[in-house]
């Protein structure tokens, strides 16, 4: 009967402690990526600046196009290819 009692304290034991081994990993894992700390802001902030690139480029993409599509820039590379 006291054996019974001692195994079951150790598998409570153990498992308590395995769940807590776990838990610091997540803990260390989340604290190591930033999660729910002041760099939020920092995310926030360069969401913004690749937003800001991003629409950069979509205006440099449609001036290249419009230059390509132009007639003008067609009759150019019909002489170059002669």
């Amino acid at each position: 009967m006291e054996n019974e009692f001692v195994l079951m304290v150790i598998m409570v034991s153990f498992i308590i402690g395995l769940s807590a081994t776990e838990m610091f990993k997540h803990y260390l894992k989340a604290h190591q990526l930033g999660v729910g700390t002041a760099d939020d802001r920092h995310l926030e902030d360069k969401v913004t600046q690749l937003s800001l690139q991003n629409q950069t480029l979509i205006e440099r993409v449609q001036v290249l196009e419009k230059i390509v599509t132009e007639p003008e820039y067609e009759l150019k590379q019909q002489i170059n290819q002669l």
